[in-house]
């Protein structure tokens, strides 16, 4: 039986006995049109570089918010641990002092006596202490 081969730059398919050049997701010889591909290297670094640094700014938000909740939760507990004996107005601006054995809530100024200020801390509609 005689030898049909096909030249290299043809397409032949053994099983169907017919050309598939048309079917191949390449080209096959060098008339045939240039098959560009994309260069998608520079997307993916200019999307990772705008991701990553939305994530970074999302990150210190994040952390400044932990940080000021932190400091929110530590002022309140140490204002609702003092001794006061009066029950405080919302809205309304105390001082806190360090005394002999704890420390206590008062309304005078920090100015007017010898008494060492721990901070002067106003009672939001939360109940919560924030540092004035």
């Amino acid at each position: 039986m005689k030898s049909s081969k096909k030249p290299d730059n043809v397409a032949w398919d053994e099983e169907s006995q017919e050309y598939i050049s048309k079917l191949l997701p390449y080209a096959i010889s060098n008339s045939s049109p240039v098959i560009n591909i994309p260069n998608v290297d520079s997307f993916k670094k200019k999307g990772v570089d705008k991701v990553s640094k939305q994530f970074q700014a999302e990150l210190e938000d994040l952390q400044n918010k932990i940080k000021s909740f932190v400091s929110l939760a530590a002022d309140t507990q140490m204002v609702y641990s003092a001794k006061f004996k009066f029950e405080p107005i919302v809205g309304e601006t105390y001082h806190l002092y360090q005394g002999n054995e704890e420390s206590f809530l008062s309304l005078i100024e920090p100015g007017s006596w010898n008494k060492k200020h721990l901070g002067s801390f106003r009672l939001n509609g939360d109940y919560k202490w924030d540092r004035v």
